[in-house]
């Protein structure tokens, strides 16, 4: 009889072992879920290249960027909310055993918006007070998406400065959206526009390059 119990016990154990590793599996399987349906949804940036070069004693930076816009961005635009964004470009002298050096830093400000009664898109570069009108959201995507001759800095700035990084990436300014959204923004995953810093070549000063007459 004793032996019988102690049978019956070990095969207890064993089976709620096992309803405790399928409930486990389960809860994995399901935390899986939301994680891939949460991605699947998520807006993103994502600079692809950057590339600068010297043109009469400036330096001119061109960046290429993949931008998602989740459904809840887009239907909150086209509710009147705009998004703004901005890009930043520093240059920093690396230190040993010390945080890097700013030598420069630049930043372009964009605001993406619709406009309900002309039914187009409009892409403002807020410090050059420069708009763009699109008919399409893809449209002005693809031109945010591209920033050409972004003029960084001077190459005489940056003369005699040693080996020299670059970085740049782009934010979303959440400060800029109504109260509501700005909490829910810093952390759900359908507004992340801010993208992980890139770095870039800082092309090398030259006597030709310094651009005396600036």
């Amino acid at each position: 009889m004793g032996s019988f119990m102690l049978c019956w016990k070990k095969t207890d154990q064993a089976a709620d072992r096992s309803r405790a590793a399928a409930s486990a599996l389960s809860v994995f399987l399901l935390l899986a879920l939301v994680l891939l349906c949460a991605q699947a949804h998520a807006s993103s940036a994502n600079i692809q290249r950057a590339h600068a070069e010297i043109r009469e004693g400036v330096v001119y930076l061109d960046v290429d960027i993949k931008l998602v816009l989740d459904k809840e961005m887009v239907d909150a635009m086209r509710n009147a909310i705009p998004i703004n964004l901005s890009m930043i470009s520093v240059i920093e002298s690396p230190r040993d055993w010390w945080l890097p050096n700013e030598i420069a830093s630049d930043q372009r400000r964009y605001r993406l918006e619709f406009h309900a009664l002309s039914k187009t898109w409009l892409l403002t570069d807020t410090l050059e007070h420069e708009a763009r009108s699109f008919s399409t959201l893809d449209g002005a995507l693809h031109s945010l998406e591209r920033i050409r001759a972004w003029p960084v800095t001077t190459a005489k700035h940056l003369e005699g400065r040693g080996p020299l990084v670059g970085r740049v990436r782009m934010v979303l300014d959440v400060n800029k959206l109504p109260l509501p959204l700005r909490f829910p923004a810093l952390f759900d995953s359908r507004w992340s526009l801010n993208s992980a810093w890139f770095s870039w070549t800082v092309p090398t000063v030259g006597a030709a390059d310094r651009g005396d007459d600036l």
